[in-house]
């Protein structure tokens, strides 16, 4: 059998170089299209929600006109359910958003669970995120938030550094509120995990390992 086909969708920059970075290490039975439409993050900002929806169900339709996709991963947190619901039903291909597999995997990690958010649309979608994972998992938590937008803003123009410094200080200021995990709201801050499990001595949730780990048991692989 050949290599197995997926789309990562993208609604950043920000998040293709994680995945692209992992992925094929970890799994490098997968054949990866890519497919970014970085306009979809001022829709979200804007509240634009049903042309972020149709712009995200087309480059998914592409993954699998196009390119052949078994299944589409959309790299993109700021995705509310119900948005979510509508882009699975037209979609003609199973769909997966990145971080649904983190978030079941984080309610179980503790009661009081820190979110670090550097795109502010994000944050009451990955609170709701956790409330639906903690019903589905019959679980309880409180959620307390760190929000970081400058170190997106300051990873888009490419300064990694001051990104990675505003989210360790804002990892630490989680720790010191008396979070038991961390979270980390977006697919960009991925390769700071083990930097700041290290830095805080808590658990450290990325969508990366979780999410990949999805995709291998859909796929059956």
């Amino acid at each position: 059998m050949g290599r197995r086909k997926i789309t990562l969708v993208h609604a950043s920059r920000a998040s293709v170089e994680p995945l692209n970075g992992y992925y094929p290490r970890r799994m490098p039975e997968l054949e990866i299209t890519n497919l970014l439409d970085d306009g979809v993050m001022g829709l979200f900002s804007s509240g634009d929600m049903p042309l972020a929806r149709r712009r995200l169900s087309e480059m998914i339709a592409v993954g699998r006109d196009v390119y052949h996709a078994e299944i589409a991963v959309l790299a993109c947190s700021a995705v509310p359910r119900r948005e979510m619901d509508e882009i699975r039903a037209a979609s003609p291909i199973p769909v997966l958003k990145v971080d649904e597999p983190m978030a079941r995997a984080a309610v179980h990690a503790g009661e009081r669970i820190g979110v670090i958010v550097s795109f502010p649309p994000t944050q009451q979608t990955t609170h709701s995120l956790l409330r639906d994972a903690c019903d589905d998992e019959r679980r309880q938590i409180e959620i307390i938030d760190e929000l970081v937008p400058e170190a997106l803003h300051a990873m888009l123009a490419g300064d990694k550094a001051t990104h990675d410094r505003l989210l360790t200080a804002a990892a630490q200021q989680l720790a010191e509120r008396g979070a038991d995990a961390i979270v980390l709201a977006q697919v960009s801050m991925a390769h700071l995990v083990w930097r700041l499990e290290e830095q805080v001595r808590r658990p450290v949730f990325s969508s990366l390992e979780t999410s990949l780990d999805e995709v291998r048991r859909r796929l059956a692989l």
